[in-house]
């Protein structure tokens, strides 16, 4: 990864989130983009949607969500909060475990005191007294960014690797002037029920006609291993994606491959999670997903919240992918290809299955 990328990549995954709370991103990506001179817009969801465009080619949309597990802070005495847990936990983590409070007055750490309810309701006990709950918010206390050998170690890799993507394969358009079509769509409290990305529907954001290519971070499973490349993801837990765009991103990372040895993928189902892509199945838009494969997913581990981690060979391969999606992006009836081949083998066979009878 060269140091522009891995500079985009360890800003980000440094940034507070959790959902309702993604203005720290946001703000990353506005500015990230008007310094590249690339329109941005939001709908009134506070989806961002930025375009890149130079040429005349086909359109095609890559989408990350901007939040990770969190909470929100609801009430204070002295040093006690109640907050509210917004996403996927383990159950175990409460209490006793370390998180860091966002407030106007700068970050405070503090521990879990109790244990979590059905409504989702804990207690936290502040290191120091907080004046101003308004707009307060936190996460697990874990490392931001760290960076050994092949591996990137985070506090929220889910999804902020897949914003993180998005950007660099940006850069790399930008900077090599390539002609290209790119909606960069960054979604809203993905965590919560795919919330925004279900108001990018109402809102009608994007146009039907426009593929869209979900872009997460999903946990480890046989078949999609840490290392071993970017995951074309087949569906997951609640639905199967796109069979058309799923064989044009397949065809086009295959060909990549080909050409270069040190290009690697995978193709998996990926069912340890639910993703956007789900939702715009459910709506009727073109849709395919890739996948980096995660580990201590939700920041899930034995007993204490630990850090999730990703490959950066992976972060690596997956720019590459976006990047070239971007220039070949699926177009017209993405089903062709599929035709193409089944006809050619039909034509082969036909009339030899004919004659043995």
């Amino acid at each position: 990864m060269n140091r522009k990328h891995l500079k985009i990549f360890s800003d980000l995954l440094s940034l507070p989130t959790a959902p309702l709370h993604e203005h720290r991103v946001v703000a990353y990506i506005r500015d990230f983009s008007e310094k590249r001179g690339l329109p941005v817009k939001e709908d009134r969801f506070g989806n961002l949607i930025v375009r890149y465009t130079r040429g005349k080619p086909s359109p095609v949309a890559l989408t990350a969500h901007t939040d990770h597990p969190g909470f929100t802070v609801h009430d204070v005495h002295g040093r006690q909060l109640e907050a509210e847990w917004l996403g996927g936990h383990d159950r175990n983590h409460f209490p006793g475990s370390r998180v860091l409070i966002q407030t106007h007055d700068g970050p405070v750490t503090g521990r879990v005191s109790s244990t979590i309810g059905k409504t989702r309701r804990f207690e936290i006990t502040a290191r120091r007294r907080i004046q101003d709950i308004e707009g307060a918010y936190g996460y697990w206390n874990l490392p931001p960014f760290h960076l050994e050998g092949d591996r990137i170690t985070t506090k929220a890799a889910d999804n902020l690797v897949g914003c993180a993507a998005i950007l660099a394969a940006l850069d790399n358009l930008v900077t090599q002037k390539e002609k290209a079509d790119l909606y960069a769509v960054f979604t809203r409290a993905e965590e919560v029920g795919l919330v925004g990305a279900a108001g990018l529907v109402e809102a009608k954001t994007l146009p039907k006609r426009i593929p869209i290519i979900v872009l997460e971070a999903s946990k480890e499973l046989p078949g999609a291993l840490i290392g071993n490349g970017p995951v074309i993801r087949v569906g997951d837990y609640m639905s199967i994606f796109d069979p058309s765009i799923e064989y044009t991103l397949h065809d086009l990372a295959k060909g990549i491959a080909s050409a270069d040895r040190q290009f690697a993928f995978q193709r998996q189902l990926m069912s340890g999670g639910v993703c956007e892509a789900s939702i715009y199945v459910l709506h009727g838009y073109q849709v395919g997903a890739l996948a980096f494969p995660l580990g201590n997913y939700h920041n899930e581990s034995k007993r204490w919240p630990a850090p999730e981690y990703i490959s950066r060979t992976d972060a690596i391969n997956m720019i590459r992918l976006c990047t070239e999606i971007a220039l070949h992006p699926p177009e017209g009836d993405t089903r062709d290809p599929i035709r193409k081949y089944w006809a050619s083998r039909y034509a082969d066979f036909r009339q030899r299955v004919l004659d043995s009878r």
